[in-house]
């Protein structure tokens, strides 16, 4: 079930999307211990800490609407606080001034059972945003 999606952020307002997941059949297991991850990286693989982790991100599973595609929609909602934006590092992907620096994202669901999926990955752009704001 594993989505390819990329995501937009700007270092200069929080981060809090809502984030539709579309899946066919039963609904999943998302009673017990399973906990929603969020890891955002420098590059595939990059060694060490990750630039930001949501760790037991919230979702919510629920049939979809009759114009939705497919039988199910997880709605995930992470969140990123604008500090913790504007400390990500910049400049790998050597943007130009005022473009988007590009990282590497994956969500992965861990169940009860220590079985895990991939639920979504892609590139997360970070903006440098315009408004400054205290």
């Amino acid at each position: 079930m594993t989505a390819s999606l990329d995501l937009e952020a700007t270092r200069n307002v929080a981060w809090d999307p809502t984030i539709d997941l579309y899946y066919e059949g039963d609904p999943l297991p998302l009673d017990g211990d399973i906990t929603i991850t969020l890891e955002i990286r420098l590059y595939p693989g990059a060694p060490g800490f990750a630039v930001s982790l949501i760790s037991n991100m919230g979702s919510i599973d629920t049939p979809s609407e009759e114009d939705e595609p497919m039988d199910r929609r997880l709605r995930l909602l992470p969140v990123i606080p604008k500090d913790n934006l504007a400390a990500f590092p910049t400049g790998l992907n050597q943007p130009e001034p005022g473009e988007a620096d590009r990282y590497v994202y994956d969500i992965v669901i861990t169940y009860d059972d220590g079985a895990q999926d991939v639920l979504a990955e892609g590139y997360f752009y970070l903006k440098p945003g315009v408004t400054v704001t205290p």
